[in-house]
């Protein structure tokens, strides 16, 4: 579907580089509204922001131990052998609190004789995988497995570990690691989660390398949901009120139902505090012509399925 408008090219940049300017500044307010969230805690850890956005430290670690916390050390113990990884001589553990990013995780890492890492393993606060990687170098010359063969390595150690997948899987070559490359995007009742994935990269012949999860909660889907043409409408709707009389037109290249993140590209009002759960959206991608499409390469728009208000989106300049 294609759009056309006319009108001055001025008044459309201005208001087109004001729309770039509110997700810039969106972006900056979310990353100090995190940091704030620091609290009072001490911090400092290894790899901390320190305070240097704010009065107060953003990163806090306590020492966790088998004793005190039987169900993280358990939980990595499972994890280690599920994906095959060297066996330490002794464990360390930490929860970390890492106020920047909003986000608190439990470490666990094995320790070899002469004190080196050999393998690692974080959890979130749900106590689910975020990640998992070893340490160890694999042999200079190693036979290698078949890409069907390492999706199936890769499967057998997810399920081992209870970590489970759906859909169709991507398994590619790793050209700057080597080894395999073993992806699946996570979907909810069939819809796509927005950016969230489960990926294992593995050496050469097959055994797990390192093991990585992006997982975000979800909001309950809504009793009503918007059809495809009523979300459509809103769309064109929207660009016809943006675009109108500014020399520019637009395409919608596509429109699809996903669970995407609430952010503030279209409204500085509307800035989502962090962690705030995915919401179910029709997300629009759209290509503008004429005048615009000297700033914009592509205008993503995410419009809640419930009540069909815009809830953000993002600009390729």
């Amino acid at each position: 579907m294609a759009m056309k408008a006319t009108g001055t090219t001025n008044t459309f940049r201005t208001v087109m580089a004001v729309a770039v300017v509110v997700i810039g500044l969106a972006v900056t307010a979310d990353q100090m509204t995190a940091a704030s969230a620091g609290g009072s805690s001490a911090g400092g850890g290894a790899g901390g922001v320190g305070s240097a956005m704010v009065d107060q430290p953003v990163r806090a670690e306590t020492v966790l131990n088998a004793d005190s916390s039987p169900a993280v050390f358990g939980r990595a113990a499972s994890a280690r052998d599920a994906f095959g990884f060297p066996v330490g001589t002794k464990r360390t553990g930490k929860h970390v609190h890492d106020g920047l990013q909003s986000a608190d995780y439990d470490e666990v890492v094995e320790i070899d004789g002469a004190g080196q890492p050999l393998a690692q393993t974080q959890f979130d606060s749900a106590g689910r995988l975020v990640s998992a990687v070893r340490f160890d170098s694999p042999p200079t010359f190693l036979s290698k497995v078949t890409r069907e063969a390492a999706a199936g390595s890769a499967i057998r150690g997810l399920s081992a570990f209870s970590a489970t997948v759906a859909g169709e899987y991507e398994a590619n070559d790793n050209p700057v690691m080597g080894g395999w490359d073993v992806h699946w995007d996570r979907s909810q009742d069939g819809i796509r989660v927005r950016g969230d994935e489960t990926r294992v990269h593995l050496w050469a012949d097959g055994r797990i390398q390192s093991v990585a999860r992006v997982e975000h909660r979800l909001a309950a889907s809504p009793r009503r949901s918007l059809g495809k043409d009523d979300a459509m409408r809103i769309v064109t709707g929207q660009f016809d009120r943006w675009f109108a009389g500014r020399g520019s037109g637009y395409a919608v290249q596509g429109i699809d139902l996903e669970w995407v993140a609430p952010n503030a590209a279209f409204d500085s009002g509307k800035l989502a505090a962090a962690g705030t759960p995915y919401r179910l959206a029709w997300v629009a991608n759209v290509k503008p012509t004429g005048v615009a499409a000297d700033y914009l390469a592509l205008v993503t728009v995410y419009v809640d399925a419930g009540d069909g208000t815009v809830i953000g989106g993002d600009v390729v300049e």
